[in-house]
């Protein structure tokens, strides 16, 4: 009886490792924003990086900043925005998400970065609880996986 006990103990153990990894990831994703504007407002190497050193490197760095956190925004809403248009007709519960993945996309607009990466990131997670508890339902970069089998050396 004692493995019995062990194997549920050790379950128990792993369950809450798995937990405390989550967690973990949540709060490296939930810092990845403020990670993006410490890049923003950073100085650059004395050796300079970027041929232009001073306020107009430092201007520079802060629009490849900006760039790079709105593309990145701007891709999850896309996949998002597709995997509900094209999901939500048949998996009903999933046209809840199209009201915030909205409200996300009014963030961007309006420049609000963090809000619109809070907004997406709870969507996907929601989606992720739905997909456990609903295994039919598709996952949510399968159209990406498709475009990237599909495509002539582009990288998506």
């Amino acid at each position: 009886m004692s493995t019995g006990s062990q194997s549920s103990s050790d379950r128990a153990g792993s369950d809450r490792g798995s937990a405390a990894e989550t967690q973990t990831l949540i709060g490296l994703l939930e810092n990845l924003l403020p990670l993006l504007l410490h890049f923003q407002s950073r100085t650059l190497p004395p050796d300079g990086a970027l041929p232009l050193a001073g306020p107009q490197g430092r201007e520079l760095e802060q629009q490849a900043a900006i760039a790079f956190t709105e593309d990145t925004i701007l891709d999850a809403l896309r996949n998002l925005s597709s995997y509900l248009q094209q999901n939500s007709s048949r998996y009903p519960g999933l046209e809840t998400y199209t009201g915030v993945v909205a409200r996300a996309r009014q963030a961007l607009g309006g420049r609000d970065y963090q809000s619109a990466f809070a907004l997406i990131f709870d969507t996907y997670r929601a989606i992720t609880v739905l997909r456990a508890i609903r295994p039919e339902l598709p996952p949510i970069r399968q159209r990406a996986q498709n475009e990237q089998q599909t495509s002539t050396g582009a990288v998506h």
